[in-house]
């Protein structure tokens, strides 16, 4: 049999193709693929939750550049129209994000989604010195990070239900609980009464809760690195220092550590300078550039100081 003109080919091969089209449609009829989730985090911390809860199924965009003060960060207007054009932003809440809170709030109120996670989880008191209420600073403490991730996935699955956010969720929850168990064998190489911990400023209080320490002083009072000490505040953190025999005072990687090493000279050589990564992740090869890693590392050097 001699092959068909090339005219007449084409012509059934246009003729085919609608219906191949239309098969293909009823094929896959009943299963919609699910949108792509588009997720702002305000700080690379609350992205590796999101991410977490995430997964493929959407992409996450940290807001506030790794480093920089969360408290005092401002976005250009493009950062603005980022935020309340995303189908969801996590933000921490309770005063952490400072600079950014009008933006949240107006894009809040034009219909933007937005969720703040440390209202959820169960928010720790400050100090009575910090003059404010609730701590923002619930990320160091893994079990409520999982409590987190559990509420960023039901809160999801009801504007976004076709996801499988809790089972990822779930998937992030037992990370967490495994990285809880490795710090409490870390936190079991300290003596019992070296369980004292003098930081930069209140970012600790979820960390000494759930792992039996008790923070003694600040060298910045109020929750907030824009505070101001008096000196009338240093020379009582001094004194209290030299009377608890404190080994160490715990700075934040990328913050200045100037006033806290004015006060560890005055109490003595002895006294170290640890840094510890409390509110962005690190760059590559920092030992912090997932939240699993931060805290991990975080234990080991507080373990290394203490112990």
């Amino acid at each position: 049999m001699s092959p068909l003109p090339a005219e007449h080919r084409f012509r059934i091969v246009a003729w085919l193709l609608p219906l191949a089209l239309v098969f293909a449609s009823c094929a896959n009829e009943g299963e919609p693929v699910p949108r792509r989730v588009v997720a702002i985090a305000t700080t690379s911390i609350l992205g590796d939750i999101a991410r977490g809860v995430i997964g493929d199924q959407g992409d996450v965009e940290v807001l506030i550049p790794m480093g920089a003060n969360s408290h005092e960060f401002q976005p250009s207007a493009r950062q603005a129209s980022r935020i309340a054009g995303a189908d969801l932003v996590v933000a921490s809440g309770l005063g952490l994000e400072q600079g950014l809170q009008d933006v949240l709030e107006a894009a809040d109120e034009d219909g933007a989604h937005v969720i703040e996670l440390a209202p959820l989880v169960d928010p720790l008191p400050f100090s009575e010195q910090a003059g404010r209420s609730e701590d923002p600073h619930f990320w160091m403490d893994p079990v409520r990070v999982g409590d987190a991730a559990l509420a960023l996935a039901a809160d999801l699955t009801e504007i976004y239900p076709d996801g499988a956010w809790e089972e990822q969720a779930r998937e992030y929850v037992a990370e967490m609980e495994s990285t809880d168990r490795t710090i409490r064998d870390l936190v079991e190489q300290i003596p019992e009464a070296d369980l004292q911990m003098v930081t930069n400023h209140e970012a600790f209080g979820y960390f000494a809760a759930r792992y039996g320490f008790e923070v003694i002083g600040v060298v910045i009072p109020g929750g907030s690195t824009l505070a101001e000490p008096s000196s009338a505040e240093l020379a009582g953190l001094v004194e209290t220092m030299k009377r608890e025999g404190a080994k160490a005072i715990f700075t934040e990687v990328g913050q200045s550590s100037t006033l806290a090493r004015s006060v560890a000279a005055e109490v003595g050589d002895e006294v170290q300078i640890v840094e510890l990564f409390t509110e962005s992740l690190g760059p590559p090869g920092s030992g912090a550039e997932t939240l699993r890693e931060m805290l991990l590392t975080n234990a080991q050097r507080i373990a290394a100081a203490l112990g």
